[in-house]
């Protein structure tokens, strides 16, 4: 979508009117999330507590209780912060959960491979089928299978797991592949799945990203093939995309959607577009748009679009020429607060903060449970590249 004004061009004044936020909610949005990073053929998604299913799209976050599946001659992929989960066809996974540390995925019904790319200490990667749980003990490469007609499989190409079901509790170590009904063992070898899915993983000694950025942010590992990585006095760490056309601004080639329980998220047309649209912040340096993570956090809060928007809320926008309202948004630049809609849970807000406004802890939440005024009334730094549409 490339339907914008130019922000000179706007009558309002600017505000960080709540116009695409959910409704008001009383707990707060999933912090953690991975994302649909691949999609070959047919593949649905349902959201968390929603019996519907709807086509997958790319991008589109996935929380705890959010599910995929693939129809028959499709492939699709899961990314959770630098690790991958590929579907075969006639599969379908559900997150189970998705904290810190904590990754649990339900197989019902077809194949996955895993490439497990670190393991932190005391962390958990667990994956259940109707034969049992699967415990991902290290970082590698491991495929399971739930039967399906076929005989239930599990293979560590690398690695080490654990497999515990009706009564048995057997280690599997790098190179087997262990039949849960039968408890036998043999030697993991790969067919074409496997090395298609082999084909397609990242060396993550080959990212740069994992050390400016948590390997727990989704759709870091997509930066380092689009841009390159600058240190700047002002900003620390900033990363540049290359080959962005000319008048290009954060937020402007996408789309909105709506995806529960955030309600209107951005899509960007970019393969990389995930991380920039849903963590850090954006400053137009030197003539050129960065991408600024902010300070290392361990655990980032994940946003559905950190912008700030023009405009009063159920009014909208006055525009030159135009016969109806408009609504228009901006990027949120390094150390502007961002406030969601849908709750007013103070820490929680706090936390979306972290690592990119200096003392999140001074954020106050007044008693109507809006942003206060010296978030609203601040001087945004973006707000004269806003993308305004009708």
């Amino acid at each position: 979508m490339r339907f914008f004004l130019p922000a000179l061009l706007l009558l309002a004044v600017a505000s960080l009117a709540p116009a695409l936020a959910a409704p008001a909610t009383t707990a707060p949005p999933p912090a953690r999330v991975g994302r649909i990073s691949f999609a070959d053929g047919k593949a649905s998604t349902r959201p968390a507590h929603d019996a519907s299913w709807s086509d997958a799209a790319i991008d589109t976050p996935l929380a705890a209780g959010a599910a995929l599946r693939t129809a028959a001659d499709a492939r699709a992929e899961i990314e959770i912060g630098l690790d991958t989960t590929d579907l075969t066809a006639n599969t379908e996974v559900e997150i189970v959960r998705l904290d810190e540390g904590i990754v649990e995925i339900a197989l019902s019904q077809g194949r996955i491979e895993i490439a497990l790319r670190r393991l932190d200490p005391g962390a958990t990667v667990e994956i259940d089928f109707r034969q049992g749980g699967v415990w991902l003990l290290q970082p590698g490469r491991y495929d399971i299978d739930a039967g399906d007609g076929r005989t239930p499989r599990v293979m560590v190409f690398e690695g080490a797991a654990r497999f515990a079901g009706s009564g048995a509790d057997t280690p599997i170590k790098s190179g087997e592949a262990l039949d849960p009904s039968s408890a036998q063992k043999a030697k993991a070898v790969a067919d074409e799945f496997a090395d298609w899915c082999r084909a397609r993983d990242r060396d993550e000694a080959d990212l740069a990203a994992p050390y400016y950025v948590s390997p727990e942010m989704t759709g870091s590992a997509e930066l380092d093939v689009a841009g390159s990585w600058e240190r700047n006095v002002e900003y620390g760490n900033v990363w540049f995309p290359k080959d962005l056309p000319a008048g290009w601004a954060p937020y402007r080639d996408g789309k909105w959607r709506w995806v529960q329980p955030w309600g209107w998220t951005w899509f960007d047309d970019r393969v990389w577009g995930f991380a920039p649209s849903h963590y850090g912040r954006w400053a137009f340096i030197e003539g050129r748009w960065g991408w600024v993570p902010g300070r290392f956090v361990a655990h980032p809060v994940y946003m559905p679009a950190v912008v700030g928007f023009l405009g009063t809320a159920g009014v909208g926008l006055s525009y030159a020429d135009g016969s109806g309202p408009a609504i228009g948004w901006f990027p949120l630049a390094p150390g502007e607060t961002y406030w969601p809609g849908g709750t007013a849970d103070l820490d929680y807000i706090q936390a979306l903060n972290r690592g990119d406004v200096a003392d999140p802890g001074v954020i106050r939440l007044p008693k109507d449970g809006k942003p206060p005024a010296e978030i609203v009334g601040r001087p945004f730094a973006n707000r004269l590249y806003a993308s305004v549409v009708p």
